[in-house]
């Protein structure tokens, strides 16, 4: 039997209130859209009050083994001590200065020694600040206006130069999405066809090096070996796959080194830092010891702030001396292998598992036909945050031990007990209270699908292309 909905509201009572007043304050009431109120059920918590190691607490004194982890910029876990402890220490000398810091000097001493892919390296405080500097880099290096972005990647900056290719484009001149080319990942043929088609014009191609499935046929070095003939520089986005499927970048575990790459989240566990790094002839544009056209690359005040640099020092030593990467694969392999074969005790497995990288796995939620399941995703998500699971997406870290695994499993079973007969009735909607969770990249706040049907016509229709 799935939780009563008042229940669930009087679990939840503090959280329907400040969110609402959150709303007059914050557009979308968040600061992060994947974070927003519309990409969770309704019954759920609003706000988190705070966390350490592997637990979250809401604003209600909820308490949830959080297997989110503030959008994947965790690797060791909420309010790690070895990585405050450097911060504290960092801080107590200055956060900011008139001259670049000292820790500016080591920092980038230390990731040019650690990193191969790294011959110099940039800063800043998020990853659309280096996703965006990488791309001005490739224009100004090669002098083409053309992006070639892999198409199955869902996200690579808040620049126009990406999120003018999305459905939520509103604010953006229709003619920068003409720079914007796609290309499939594992299809070399796709990106040959772009050569052929542009083969002057195309700056750079960006994709993360690996997301849910592995690189086939030498994919990554296939395209490599592309740019290189072509002229084009090719970038990889380690934001998620940095750190969590090999401590020197995704790209160093398949032996694939990219021209530039950019990391960020869970490289300063929590904190606010990211990397550009790459090749010095073309990272040396933004210098000043050349003769060429100046390229203003990345210029920001806080980015030589001293606490993101402190975190990321201290987040990769402390990955290296307990060996986190090993840790992540084994427990989300632990975590996958448990939940299919949960799901196949309940009798759910055609609508309810677990795939991709043991280091990276996600959800798989499906309908009777096999298509994706939205409303399916968010009733498990707001049954299992009744039950002090907080789960709408996975996010392995060392701080997640035996005893998180044990428990989630005993909720994820009971979930799919509940939900076993609401499947098999087709009922899944109707028990759901609220709208279902949706696409954050969508036209209007009604839609439902990333493609809206008001506005592309090619698009399957749904209810809310007709409303």
């Amino acid at each position: 039997m799935i939780t009563p909905p008042d229940e669930l509201r009087k679990r939840y009572q503090k959280s329907f209130k400040l969110q609402e007043k959150f709303h007059t304050l914050v557009p979308g009431g968040s600061h992060t859209y994947s974070k927003g109120e519309d990409q969770q059920p309704h019954l759920s918590p609003k706000l988190v009050s705070h966390a350490k190691g592997a637990l979250c607490w809401d604003v209600d004194e909820n308490e949830y083994i959080d297997w989110m982890m503030g959008n994947r910029t965790f690797v060791l876990g909420h309010a790690y001590d070895a990585v405050d402890n450097a911060v504290i220490d960092t801080l107590r000398k200055g956060t900011n200065f008139s001259r670049p810091g000292i820790l500016e000097y080591e920092i980038a001493e230390y990731l040019v020694d650690l990193w191969p892919v790294a011959e110099m390296v940039k800063f800043g405080k998020n990853g659309s600040d280096v996703t965006h500097a990488a791309v001005k880099l490739a224009r100004a290096y090669t002098g083409r206006d053309f992006i070639a972005k892999c198409a199955e990647h869902p996200f690579f900056s808040t620049h126009d130069w990406f999120i003018s290719t999305t459905p939520c484009n509103n604010g953006i001149p229709a003619e920068i999405k003409d720079y914007a080319l796609n290309f499939k990942y594992n299809d070399i043929k796709s990106v040959e066809a772009l050569f052929d088609q542009h083969h002057d014009k195309i700056a750079c191609f960006i994709l993360e090096p690996v997301k849910d499935v592995e690189p086939q046929d030498d994919f990554l070095q296939k395209l490599k070996d592309l740019c290189d003939k072509n002229g084009a520089i090719l970038i990889f986005d380690e934001m998620i796959s940095g750190i969590r499927f090999d401590l020197l970048g995704a790209h160093h575990k398949w032996g694939v080194y990219p021209h530039l790459a950019t990391f960020g989240k869970c490289v300063s566990n929590g904190y606010s830092c990211s990397v550009l790094a790459g090749q010095r002839d073309i990272m040396e544009l933004g210098g000043i010891f050349h003769d060429k056209e100046r390229t203003f690359l990345l210029s920001q005040t806080h980015a030589s702030e001293t606490v993101g640099l402190a975190a990321i020092r201290a987040t990769l030593e402390e990955c290296q001396k307990v060996n986190a990467t090993q840790h992540i694969w084994d427990t989300g392999k632990a975590f996958k292998d448990g939940m299919n074969a949960l799901a196949q005790q309940e009798g759910v497995s055609n609508f309810i598992g677990a795939a991709g990288f043991d280091c990276n796995p996600v959800f798989s939620f499906k309908d009777k036909s096999g298509a994706p399941s939205l409303p399916l995703m968010t009733l498990f998500i707001q049954e299992c945050l009744a039950r002090g699971i907080m789960a709408s997406w996975l996010t392995v870290t060392y701080a997640h031990k035996q005893e998180h695994l044990d428990r989630t499993f005993e909720v994820f079973g009971e979930v799919m007990k509940s939900l076993k007969p609401i499947i098999e009735n087709d009922e899944v909607s109707e028990a759901l209270v609220g709208d279902p969770i949706k696409p954050v990249m969508r036209t209007y706040n009604k839609c439902l699908q990333r493609q809206c049907g008001l506005v592309d016509k090619s698009a399957p229709k749904a209810s809310c292309c007709t409303e």
